[in-house]
């Protein structure tokens, strides 16, 4: 390769959206996905903790807080990435609470009160 010649990323030209990306596994997908070359969006319920993860990935990043379990939420973080980016090239669903149950046993309430918590 020359000097002239840029080594593309895996994910160059993308946007990404990642929930529960405050810490763990969705904070180093996010560090990932931008070291490849895509534009990620990152989203939680806790300011504090996406301010911090921004920092931390350091560029070509964007939080927009709110609860993925929330309907005016996501709403609103969807028109967040049409304006300022305009597509949605990759979703990376990392939010995610676990409520147990045993086999056999759970419910469509117990599921629905626990997806979706960042």
């Amino acid at each position: 390769m020359t000097t002239n010649e840029k080594q593309l990323g895996k994910l160059d030209g993308k946007v990404a959206l990642i929930t529960g990306d405050n810490s763990g596994i969705g904070l180093a997908t996010a560090k990932r996905f931008v070291n490849e070359g895509a534009y990620v969006f990152i989203t939680g319920r806790r300011k504090s903790e996406l301010d911090v993860a921004v920092k931390e990935i350091g560029k070509n990043v964007a939080a927009v807080q709110g609860d993925v379990a929330k309907l005016d939420d996501l709403d609103r973080l969807f028109a967040q990435i049409k304006k300022g980016k305009g597509k949605l090239d990759i979703l990376f669903a990392n939010a995610g609470i676990a409520k147990d149950a045993p086999l056999g046993t759970s419910t469509e309430e117990l599921f629905d009160g626990g997806v979706a918590q960042a």
